[in-house]
């Protein structure tokens, strides 16, 4: 691997900050995006501690949470809030913690100038057709559209990270599927009201059909003054047409119905339906995430609801964890990039494996024209707040630390070791009479 540089497919959150976790080690990183000009766009994400601290590995945590809002707790209630449906709070797991409500474009623009400082070759406007693996190294080549192709380069490994709708993981030698799922959402970026401000991301519920949700996002780097909120909206997908036709203003009414006055000032600045965004989701399973010298990450490997609002931290948490694999290889021509991918695999199998599980598990309970899973879930969420053993189980799943639905050992992996050290003690020395 010593000569030749690691290949990275897709600048987003994953493929960003492995590039940069693994340019910092010594590896010659090239980082191939389709996408021309990088724009710090996208809808609001919310980072758990799991993904604070892999921002703080990083060294772009002051970065972000200097414009992000800190998150508090997830509150949420049946409509105009009869009932407490969702009441997880960040204290419960440790005192001085909270999530991170932040601008998509605000994360991408951290980890995009830290790839530049780290010496990575970022190399835009680059759309890759296919790969060729060879005994010795991977070769990437694109295609011009008119079914020509040219060789991009010769490469030690290849990192995938190109999200959900990958094309190029198809051609790993791995069993996968790709589901998609028929609810998604509508979502927008607006400014928090005056008076507005919260901790809280805030939901409400009608059954598992309806659901909207108001989350602070702090602000971006070309706007410090301005304080932003991300508003969703539950909508299956086939619906968005009849929505469309419906109008923006027969929306807002059902949002009043749903939430009441507490969404009526955000509801203001929504003046074209054009404001509102579709986001649809899928479920990538994958037997394995490596094929020889090439392995994915992030969505691309394991993409999974928006429920648990793990998707980022994932991301994160998979770079973290690749640069360990990869630096326990050293640089060097022994190195074997199958090895190292394999070991990356044991290490993040068993905390993907509880998330995939959960967010399957929650995604018909809160997507869903169920009744009776309506009832369900109201059941088992005032039993998680009101049990010791619950609360303890939803807090730890929120904050991105199990790795098991009955055990979920912290170990000494830095992985899962997210709590803040406890101050250290004075040390009193002994003095002799």
């Amino acid at each position: 691997m010593k000569d030749l540089p690691i290949a990275i497919v897709g600048a987003g959150t994953a493929g960003l900050a492995s590039a940069i976790l693994l340019a910092r080690q010594g590896w010659s990183v090239t980082l191939y995006e389709r996408v021309a000009e990088l724009q710090p766009v996208g809808a609001g994400i919310l980072l758990q501690p799991s993904g604070l601290a892999a921002l703080r590995h990083l060294g772009l945590l002051d970065e972000c949470t200097d414009l992000g809002a800190p998150i508090s707790r997830l509150f949420g209630t049946s409509a105009c809030a009869q009932r407490v449906i969702l009441d997880t709070r960040y204290a419960h797991w440790q005192a001085d913690s909270s999530g991170l409500g932040i601008h998509r474009g605000v994360l991408m623009t951290a980890l995009l100038n830290a790839a530049r400082a780290a010496g990575v070759n970022l190399r835009t406007g680059i759309s890759i057709s296919r790969f060729v693996q060879l005994p010795s190294h991977v070769r990437l080549l694109s295609d011009d559209g008119q079914g020509n192709e040219a060789v991009l380069g010769e490469h030690a490994a290849l990192i995938l990270a190109d999200g959900t709708r990958s094309q190029l993981r198809a051609q790993m030698q791995v069993r996968q599927t790709v589901k998609a799922y028929p609810w998604g959402a509508l979502w927008s970026i607006v400014p928090t009201p005056e008076g507005a401000d919260s901790t809280d991301l805030r939901q409400w519920y009608r059954g598992c059909s309806q659901m909207f949700g108001i989350m602070p996002t702090g602000c971006t780097h070309a706007d410090r003054h301005t304080r932003l909120s991300s508003l969703f909206w539950s909508l299956p997908v086939a619906s968005h047409g009849a929505w469309q036709q419906a109008g923006l203003e027969a929306w807002k009414d059902s949002v009043r119905q749903l939430a009441g006055a507490p969404a009526e000032a955000f509801l203001h600045t929504l003046d074209t339906p054009e404001r509102l965004m579709l986001a649809s989701y899928a479920d990538v399973r994958m037997q394995q995430w490596h094929d020889g010298r090439v392995l994915a990450i992030g969505d691309c490997a394991h993409a999974m609801s928006p429920q648990l609002g793990q998707g980022a931290n994932m991301a994160l948490v998979d770079a973290v964890a690749l640069g360990d694999a990869l630096g326990a290889c050293g640089i060097g021509q022994s190195a074997d990039p199958a090895a190292c991918f394999a070991a990356y695999g044991a290490v993040r199998r068993a905390h993907l494996g509880y998330y995939r599980q959960a967010s399957r598990l929650l995604t018909p309970l809160f997507q869903s024209h169920s009744s009776l899973l309506a009832v369900l879930r109201d059941t088992a969420l005032f039993l998680a707040r009101h049990l010791p053993m619950g609360r303890q189980h939803a807090v730890t799943t929120l904050v991105g630390a199990r790795t098991g639905w009955l055990f979920s050992g912290n170990g000494a992996a830095p992985l899962h070791a997210w709590r803040k050290p406890a101050p250290a003690q004075p040390v009193l020395e002994a003095t002799s009479v």
